[in-house]
């Protein structure tokens, strides 16, 4: 396979583009976490007109967050560069075949969603959606320069951007899907005004406890002790919060918790050990924020002092939903920040042995409360 270099413009693609990502037309319950997701199917109907496919029949396929979240950025930079809704198609295709939308996926010396290699892609960030997407974009303008015309099938333009050895097909048998998935992403229309798109299982998290979620805002749940809705900035944040909710009610355990959720708990020789945390499932606090940030692939360190040096300290007075909160310099509490139900601050953490993951008003008049935030998104 083959890109080319963006070069300067990568940084605007990270940071500008992204601006576009969340403001693709409506889409329904997207940030569905791993064990959801959101299946996008093209009926028979929406087969594009005077598009070739191969032979062996159509696919279709079940994202989870992290792989919708990457399939918006190659379609929020593809209408970034002005590439038509059909290129973005072309892009979706080639990574999902290449990749299943995986940015770290390797396969030899190829690497990223496109599996990219070569000299072509010595100043690209081969595992950056954003980056690599550009570069696809780049070699699809200049190798197929008429992609939008209809008679060129997008297997054809695919193959030719790639110069794959297995050929087109691979590529063919995600045209329906690719088309319908870039109609609903792109301008929030159903491919060919067909009843083709993306349908989403409601509610988010892998937890126990149903989060209902429609776009970017999550209707708290009955366990969490307080009604109202959370309007939450982006999609990353809205599955970081739904993740961390999710696990409502569950026990605390010292040293509990890793980025598939609960585990056991580990001794500490005092309140934990009296707690029986050591042999029971359950999140610490700052095993409970590993947890809710992986689910959009950011890896925590493991403990809460750790964690308090992540990302970028910004003052409370400048706090977002989705900050991560802390107590005592270096930490001894970490929780997650919620934002604010009338005019009141609210949080989610794993509070100590002997309680539960629950949602609490912020204390910020308890001594050792940190000033700062830390925003890990």
């Amino acid at each position: 396979m083959v890109k080319g270099i963006l070069g300067g413009a990568a940084a605007l693609f990270s940071v500008l583009l992204l601006v576009a990502l969340f403001s693709t037309g409506a889409q329904e319950a997207t940030a569905t976490p791993p064990r959801g997701g959101c299946t996008v199917t093209a009926p028979l109907a929406d087969q594009p007109a005077g598009q070739a496919t191969a032979t062996g029949g159509q696919v279709q396929a079940t994202l989870n967050a992290s792989q919708m979240a990457v399939a918006r950025t190659i379609v929020a930079v593809g209408k970034g560069l002005g590439i038509t809704r059909r290129g973005t198609a072309i892009a979706l295709a080639t990574a999902m075949q290449e990749s299943t939308l995986n940015p770290d996926a390797v396969s030899g010396r190829s690497l990223g969603l496109f599996q990219q290699q070569g000299e072509l892609y010595a100043n690209v960030n081969r595992t950056d959606p954003a980056d690599t997407s550009g570069a696809f974009y780049e070699q699809l303008l200049a190798r197929v320069p008429h992609y939008n015309d209809p008679t060129v099938a997008l297997a054809d333009a695919a193959q030719t951007v790639q110069a794959s050895g297995a050929g087109a097909f691979w590529y063919a048998r995600w045209d329906w899907w690719a088309t319908a998935l870039a109609a609903q992403l792109y301008d929030g229309a159903s491919a060919q005004g067909g009843t083709g798109g993306i349908v989403c299982a409601p509610g988010g998290g892998s937890g126990p406890i149903r989060i209902m979620v429609s776009g970017n805002t999550i209707t708290l749940p009955a366990e969490a002790g307080i009604l109202g809705t959370l309007a939450l900035p982006d999609e990353r944040v809205t599955t970081v919060v739904a993740s961390a909710l999710s696990y409502l009610g569950t026990r605390y355990s010292w040293g509990g918790g890793n980025a598939s959720g609960p585990t056991v708990g580990i001794r500490d020789g005092g309140v934990a050990d009296a707690h029986g945390d050591f042999e029971n499932v359950g999140f610490d606090c700052s095993g409970l924020m590993v947890y809710a940030f992986a689910q959009i692939g950011v890896t925590l360190p493991r403990v809460s002092q750790h964690q308090q040096q992540f990302g970028r300290s910004l003052p409370w007075e400048q706090a977002q939903p989705g900050d991560m909160l802390f107590w005592g310099r270096p930490a001894t509490h970490v929780a997650l920040y919620l934002g604010t139900l009338n005019g009141v601050h609210y949080m989610v953490e794993a509070p100590q042995s002997g309680d539960v993951v629950k949602v609490s008003l912020v204390r910020t008049r308890v001594a050792g409360f940190d000033s700062s935030v830390v925003r890990a998104w």
